[in-house]
């Protein structure tokens, strides 16, 4: 009997660990999921293009993001996903809207067929018909860290901007759980009252399987560039990094002064398109500094990251000769 309990409890913590899963889309040229988890999203109205964007809460690194029209946005298939998406889930986005007079569609569970879902209304987020916020911080231009959650215990819905709590609700009726076409549209309003969409763009959409709290949603903004551009750097410390000279030509000084100096240290060099071009694992053994030759690499902005077993930093560098 005893043994038998313990292959049960055993059984009991892999599938939990294992299905706690987030698909993560970066846009970097392509609308496929980033560890090939998931499905590619797929284009609703007209096609978008790729363009470079300066994200001013990640230390203005210029990064790739999808550029959309009004009224046209993406959707994720969650059949093709193998049900993803339930009752308990958290969507993570990252993106701009050009204009936010009167409402402006975010997320729509219905593929179109209600009006109902998550707007940005006059710059307050909204749940049509249910719930308006106060003032948000939602800026036409300027991009929003916006987070649905919803418990499937509860029921419980939350929005949150930049990590604040929004707008708090029952979704007793499931509005917010798809239908029978099980599809996620963004961007791209119904057909009930039509328009009601705007020109902008997205550098990041994570869908998760279960509940962010409060907590990881914090540590997911104060760590907004590890998040857009790689998972799993969630549970470790945010810390600073610095590097000089900066513009930079043939070499650059990294100062790991605020890393653990008994941990090693993944450093890497990113460019704007999303690729790694540089790369080393370091152990600093009481150094603080260490130097890369940037003498091969083009001019341009880049993104360095740091990171060790237990904390993480990220920092933008330019390449100018």
């Amino acid at each position: 009997m005893k043994n038998f309990s313990f292959l049960f409890v055993m059984l009991f913590c892999f599938t939990v660990m294992q299905s706690q899963t987030v698909l993560h889309y970066d846009f970097s040229n392509s609308l496929s999921e980033v560890n090939g988890n998931g499905p590619d999203l797929t284009v609703l109205g007209n096609v978008g293009v790729y363009v470079d964007d300066t994200l001013n809460e990640v230390n203005s690194v210029v990064k790739k993001v999808y550029r959309f029209e009004k009224n046209s946005g993406l959707q994720f298939d969650n059949l093709a996903a193998g049900n993803f998406l339930g009752e308990n889930y958290t969507i993570e986005i990252y993106f701009v809207f050009d204009e936010l007079n009167s409402w402006k569609r975010v997320v729509d569970w219905k593929n179109r067929k209600t009006d109902y879902g998550a707007y940005v209304y006059n710059g307050k987020l909204n749940f049509y018909p249910y719930i308006y916020s106060q003032e948000s911080p939602v800026f036409e231009g300027e991009y929003t860290y916006y987070v649905i959650t919803r418990n499937a215990a509860d029921k419980k819905l939350i929005i949150y901007t930049d990590a604040r709590t929004q707008i708090t609700l029952v979704d007793t009726p499931g509005d917010a759980l798809l239908d029978e076409d099980k599809v996620l549209n963004f961007f791209h309003d119904d057909l009930i009252v039509q328009n009601e969409a705007s020109t902008g763009a997205v550098a990041m959409i994570k869908i998760y399987d279960y509940v962010l709290d409060s907590a990881d949603i914090q540590e997911n903004y104060d760590d907004l560039g590890g998040n857009i551009f790689f998972i799993g750097e969630q549970a470790k410390i945010n810390t600073s990094i610095q590097s000089f000279p900066n513009p930079a030509s043939d070499q650059l000084v990294v100062d790991l002064s605020h890393f653990d100096t008994n941990e090693a240290i993944q450093l890497s060099l990113v460019n704007i398109v999303g690729m790694t071009v540089l790369e080393c694992k370091v152990n600093l053994n009481h150094q603080k500094n260490v130097r890369f030759n940037t003498s091969i690499l083009p001019n341009g902005v880049y993104l360095l990251t740091a990171e060790s077993d237990s904390q993480t930093a990220s920092g933008k560098v330019i390449i100018q000769r």
